[in-house]
């Protein structure tokens, strides 16, 4: 049987989180139980879920974090908490449609030995109004094997249902760096997405389940459509600093996998957690190799070490590591301009 439990993190989210209970209220596949983890809300949150809990046609559990923790820990740290056998990550300030966890049980149910399953949203404004744009759409649905996303990979964690096997794995004590300069360690939903590409089996859904509100008080970013002329500015001003920094990243994240192998008691996992830590080691040596490339003060140096790169899977390969056309043509251009790009 496929029981859905909904983790839920909030900290002062009385503007929108009436509408998003609802929705689970109105979900046509009920959740098997909503579990709530509060950072400290100092607004009316917590009366708003209590009034919910009352009426709910599923059991509603609170938890009052003594102490903030931050919404990637307060994620990670109320989905253990969850009973189900599935655990769904929700934002306080979005809107479910009502077949969202119906067509995630079918796709579970389809689909044996799954890992995760990843679904799409309509991109909204405030008043929850439509771009007409679906968000991410950034993978072909289907079914996705071990090591088919790219090593720094992210799908939004309101998207995502995830084997409660995984979240079991999660130890607050040991987090890999972040890929994200700025941010210390990973997030709830690229943790998530760490471990799920290693073992594979993760389902896309192309349907759009949910209505994704974009607003001044968002955690994360508009997601407004990018120029071109802007996309190359923001380009150009990634140099060897940050792919030394990623370098250091996926080396980090080798050394995580290892122990993530050691720490399992399933040998099928153990063997595809050192496979995923093998293939950070030579992502982690791509990416050291392209500091180099772009600090290289010479045309051969650079020449050689691009050629390196492409020799390694570094443009096109294996998607693990491989960063495709646009670094390649960037990389080329820096390789003729020099310091001049």
């Amino acid at each position: 049987m496929t029981n859905i439990s909904v983790a839920m993190a909030t900290y002062n989210g009385e503007k929108y989180i009436a509408e998003q209970l609802q929705s689970l209220a109105d979900q046509s596949h009920l959740p098997f139980e909503l579990v709530i983890g509060d950072d400290g809300s100092s607004d009316s949150t917590l009366d708003i879920i209590k009034d919910f809990r009352a009426h709910a046609p599923f059991s509603v559990h609170i938890h009052q974090n003594e102490t903030n923790l931050g919404f990637a820990r307060n994620f990670l740290a109320t989905a253990k908490r969850c009973k189900g056998n599935w655990i769904a990550f929700c934002d306080q300030d979005d809107f479910w449609l009502p077949d969202k966890l119906a067509k995630t049980v079918d796709d579970i149910c389809r689909t044996p030995n799954c890992s995760m399953v990843l679904q799409n949203a309509w991109l909204c404004d405030k008043d929850l109004n439509s771009r007409g744009r679906k968000f991410p759409n950034k993978l072909k649905a289907g079914i996705h094997d071990p090591g088919h996303q790219y090593g720094f990979w992210v799908w939004l964690g309101f998207l995502q249902t995830v084997h409660q096997d995984i979240i079991q794995l999660w130890d607050s004590s040991a987090l890999p760096k972040n890929y994200f300069p700025g941010h210390s360690e990973y997030s709830h939903d690229k943790w998530t997405c760490l471990i799920a590409n290693a073992l594979g089996s993760i389902i896309v859904c192309d349907e759009s389940v949910a209505l994704y509100r974009r607003h001044e008080d968002a955690l994360t970013g508009s997601y407004s459509q990018q120029s071109f002329r802007k996309r190359v500015i923001k380009a150009r001003g990634v140099l060897g600093d940050h792919y030394d920094f990623l370098a250091d990243v996926a080396k980090d994240c080798e050394e995580y996998m290892k122990c993530l192998a050691e720490r399992t008691d399933k040998p099928a996992w153990a063997s595809a957690f050192r496979k995923n830590a093998q293939q950070f080691c030579h992502l982690s040596e791509i990416q050291r190799l392209r500091g180099q490339l772009y600090a290289g003060p010479r045309f051969r140096e650079r020449l050689t070490t691009c050629m390196q790169i492409a020799g390694m899977g570094g443009y096109l390969g294996q998607p693990f590591h491989a960063m495709g056309m646009r670094s390649a043509v960037k990389d080329i251009i820096r390789v003729a301009a020099g310091s001049r790009l």
